[in-house]
């Protein structure tokens, strides 16, 4: 339904700006990264002159993101917002976390609080019984692994879409994510994840099977920075220690020679070796050894084992002698795993253990001496299971775990933790209606507010993205303790590490008694959270707008147009977000002068916004909290509460890990007392406050 067109726009009044609203706690808004296909913003374009090719390039790429939704639709269906099971155990959805080639990965919290991750499998794409026997296979693995660097399988059930695997969730990424992020890693962190990995596949190994997909991104990272393996979908179970496994399956990059010659001879546990391998020289040097973009070609230098060590990049000869030995064509002349931790490389300085300071930058181990190192070395090894002899206890695929007992079904009794399969049912909530576009439109001046006892108001329904902020809230909060933790723990004198600058609100306009909260951030997109409680976002790059809106079951539904383009129901709000960029463009001073600090743009929207007597509170939909305090200064918390932001009065800005500020009780190069605890606190406690809202 199209918009009617308001009245021209009147220019500002000094009263009208930044005027406190009723509430203290202004209007809500919040997101994660948005998950749907049609919202990611496209790739800036170049502007065409004809405009016959800029409608067929808009015609393309309408198709294309067409194309994409059904292809997912048709894979998974996106659970409902609440499970709820007849003995009583609940779940409800939360976050989306990623998609594999047939699963999507969701949270899943239970009543009691607990958050799991859930493998969702479509059972439209099962459509043999091949494929059945692979999934029932990876279930009846994965439940039967039960190690502390092994991702922790909890339970599985089905619906009429979809089986659900619930597993033990780790929230800080995989080992991929990790090295994206620092592009390589010192050699005593290496030392380290590879110990325990090897604890991990070692238990696998001794229970007779191969795990077949060990990757950088199959490899998770637990709250406390312990890496477990996971994805066992390509796992394998041996019958006998000498039977031979004749599938060509596996990554691209991480595949052994002798899977890509496998219909002769096959492969067995060796594979698992050649992947620490390629993940030893991965993580040293920033890429895989074989990597290339023709696939064809990857394959070729496996088996000529055709790669080197680039001279830019340093890498002890210790380290070059392991891979060396583990990237040998023939698999009998690899070592195994014992031998891999007997190596040279080994015995080199080895942490006591991994911080979530290796999430940001490189840690200084050059303080480790030798006698704490190797003390540090047994004890990883004791934690991993690496010391005791384990147990032979193989596993067995029997056909009752392959076969159902009804018929419609997937999982058979026996996977079911408990024979609990037949005791999930699932429900929908009377409000899982998607609302229709027009009728948030409408919905001016209704915007979502919270009383002065910071509660819910009991008329309005609990949303999705209500219990999103609350859990990034506590992430943030348990990160700044874990930092604060860290701090009182570290026994050496820790160095100040300069941090990349996050994205910050650098200008904003209150002006919520008729519009809005507009905003501007540091990459110069601008924003406008409507008192509708929906969100317009302008961006720089790309010649594009984004159109927000937050539901109550789905979360958040984000909508991407080109500024030529523009709906008819939309009009009037991209009227007002380019008025209020003019205004800030005028009238507003940046937040900081030092752009070149500045993290790579990216795109991001205010969540919500809080305004009390002490601070502004910016909750951003990258995970970053900023704090505009009354006197000024201002502080952001990003990185899940492990990295500092200050920005002085005068616009110049440090970031640091929050640890080493903890630890030294000051920022760098900020001269005069800015009650740096005192707002510390001041942070924690509304971090509290959110977390206790619901």
């Amino acid at each position: 339904m199209a918009a009617v067109r308001g009245q021209p726009l009147q220019a500002l009044g000094s009263k009208e700006l930044n005027a406190r609203a009723q509430h203290n706690i202004t209007p809500l808004k919040s997101t994660r990264r948005i998950n749907d296909e049609n919202a990611l913003p496209l790739k800036d374009e170049q502007q065409q002159p004809q405009q016959q090719q800029l409608q067929d390039e808009n015609q393309l790429r309408k198709e294309k993101a067409k194309r994409k939704k059904e292809k997912l639709s048709s894979l998974c269906k996106t659970p409902p917002s609440l499970i709820r099971t007849r003995a009583g155990k609940d779940y409800r959805r939360g976050l989306f976390l990623g998609e594999g080639g047939f699963a999507r990965c969701f949270q899943i919290r239970d009543d009691s609080g607990a958050v799991f991750a859930a493998k969702t499998v479509a059972k439209a794409s099962i459509k043999s019984d091949k494929t059945k026997t692979k999934l029932l296979s990876e279930i009846k693995i994965h439940k039967s692994m039960n190690h502390t660097n092994i991702v922790k399988f909890i339970d599985c059930f089905e619906d009429d879409a979809n089986v659900y695997i619930l597993l033990e969730i780790c929230p800080n990424q995989s080992l991929m994510d990790l090295l994206k992020k620092r592009k390589v890693l010192t050699e005593p962190e290496v030392r380290f994840f590879m110990t325990q990995i090897i604890g991990g596949i070692k238990h696998m190994h001794t229970r007779r099977v191969i795990h077949r997909d060990l990757k950088l991104g199959n490899i998770f990272f637990d709250p406390d920075m312990n890496l477990k393996i996971g994805d066992f979908g390509l796992a394998a179970a041996l019958k006998k220690d000498t039977d031979r496994k004749y599938t060509i399956c596996g990554t691209p990059n991480y595949i052994a020679p002798e899977v890509l010659t496998g219909k002769t001879a096959g492969h067995s546990y060796e594979v698992d070796i050649w992947s620490i391998g390629v993940m030893i020289y991965a993580l040293l040097i920033g890429k895989p050894p074989f990597q290339s973009k023709d696939v064809s070609l990857i394959y070729e230098r496996i088996k000529k084992n055709d790669y080197a060590f680039p001279e830019d990049k340093p890498c002890s000869e210790a380290a070059k002698d392991l891979i060396t030995s583990i990237l040998t064509t023939d698999p009998l002349k690899r070592p195994n795993l014992d031998e891999i931790l007997e190596s040279e490389f080994f015995k080199g300085e080895f942490p006591a253990r991994i911080t979530t300071e290796s999430l940001i930058c490189a840690p200084d181990y050059r303080g480790l001496d030798r006698m704490h190192s190797q003390l540090n070395f047994i004890n990883c090894k004791k934690a991993s299971g690496l010391i005791q002899q384990p147990t032979r206890n193989p596993v067995e695929i029997l056909r009752t775990d392959l076969e159902s007992e009804q018929p419609m079904t997937i999982l058979p009794q026996s996977l079911s933790p408990g024979n609990t399969k037949s005791k999930y049912k699932e429900i929908t909530e009377a409000n899982n209606r998607t609302r229709k576009l027009e009728e948030l439109s409408n919905q001016t001046g209704k915007s979502r507010r919270l009383d002065d006892g910071s509660r819910v108001l009991a008329t309005q329904p609990v949303k999705f993205s209500d219990t999103v902020l609350k859990h990034e809230c506590l992430s943030t909060l348990n990160g700044m303790l874990s930092a604060e933790r860290e701090s009182r723990l570290r026994t050496t004198r820790s160095q100040f590490t300069a941090c990349k600058t996050p994205v910050l609100i650098s200008k904003w306009v209150d002006y919520t008694n008729k519009y809005g909260f507009s905003y501007q951030f540091s990459s110069d997109d601008v924003g406008v959270l409507f008192n509708d409680g929906t969100t317009l976002i302008r961006t720089t790059r790309h010649n594009m707008f984004w159109f927000i809106t937050d539901d109550t079951v789905e979360g958040w539904l984000a909508s991407e147009y080109h500024i030529s383009e523009i709906p008819d129901e939309f009009s009037r709000k991209v009227e007002i977000a380019d008025f209020f960029a003019n205004y800030m463009k005028v009238n507003l001073c940046k937040v900081s002068t030092e752009e070149e600090l500045l993290n790579e743009k990216e795109e991001i929207f205010l969540r919500r916004y809080t305004r009390s007597d002490q601070f502004v509170m910016f909750e951003m939909s990258n995970g970053s909290i900023q704090f505009n305090f009354k006197d000024h200064n201002k502080i952001c918390i990003s990185q899940t509460g492990t990295v500092l932001t200050y920005i002085s009065p005068d616009r110049t800005s440090e970031t640091f890990l929050l640890s080493t500020i903890y630890r030294e009780g000051y920022i760098p190069n900020v001269q005069r007392d800015i009650g740096l605890q005192s707002k510390l606190e001041a942070i924690k406690d509304a971090l509290r406050e959110k977390v206790n809202l619901h």
